[in-house]
């Protein structure tokens, strides 16, 4: 008798324990369903995921420095960033699938690996941003709950994309947009956490961007994107990843 009243209590916590987690997976499905509804719905975001990106803005590593820069990219796994810092000095880089190269004294050089991961890693934040592949199956969704940030309460879900790394996304509980994402990456080839907070959402197209990007590393505050516009792309030519000469 003893030992059937143990395995009902054990059963009983189970049960509980699985209906929690189901309750928690609905909870964030549909978390991200009203959020991406919010930022332009399921069409809007599809064409959204290639798209050239211009900004001006502040690096606050080291020497504080203003610059301009223009991002191209084409999800899953093309990015192209120009960076023009005001000490007149041109930063390029270029990621295509696992190759990628970077532009440094004025000739097309290829990238070390460990640089390969970072915009690897970077390429795939900009794909869980986007949102859109949150809705299908293979995603990986998990509550994170109510809570506050600054004077706005919000909705936490965690998130991976087909065994991805795991991105914590906050999104506004009024307006269901997204305020803050953050998740482990590589930084110089260590390990940090990474965060951005969006703020001054704007419709570009069909679909809704913030025009300001804070993002910080290890919790300090690390460039600062102003002044934000986007040109959703119909397609972007494969010439715009391949590195010069080639």
């Amino acid at each position: 008798m003893a030992n059937l009243k143990i395995a009902a209590t054990v059963l009983f916590s189970a049960t509980l324990f699985l209906n929690s987690v189901a309750l928690a997976q609905q909870d964030a499905q549909e978390t991200i369903k009203k959020a991406v509804e919010a930022h332009g719905g399921k069409e809007a975001l599809t064409k959204a995921q290639q798209y050239k990106r211009t900004s001006s803005g502040t690096i606050f590593f080291g020497q504080t420095q203003k610059f301009t820069d223009e991002l191209i990219v084409a999800l899953p796994g093309k990015i192209k960033l120009d960076i023009k810092l005001d000490t007149k000095e041109n930063l390029l880089m270029c990621l295509e699938g696992d190759t990628g190269w970077s532009i440094a004294s004025g000739f097309p050089i290829d990238l070390s690996k460990e640089k390969i991961v970072e915009l690897k890693d970077e390429s795939y934040f900009l794909q869980v941003t986007n949102l859109i592949s949150l809705l299908e199956p293979s995603s990986k969704l998990t509550s994170l709950g109510e809570s506050k940030l600054m004077n706005t309460q919000v909705l936490g879900v965690k998130v991976s994309l087909a065994g991805g790394p795991e991105v914590s996304l906050y999104f506004d509980k009024e307006t269901n947009l997204l305020t803050k994402a953050e998740r482990k990456g590589k930084q110089s080839g260590v390990e940090i956490l990474k965060g951005v907070q969006y703020s001054d959402f704007q419709t570009f197209g069909s679909a809704k961007f913030a025009t300001k990007e804070t993002h910080f590393l290890g919790g300090n505050k690390f460039v600062e994107n102003k002044n934000i516009t986007y040109t959703i792309l119909e397609k972007v030519d494969a010439s715009v990843f391949k590195k010069p000469g080639k």
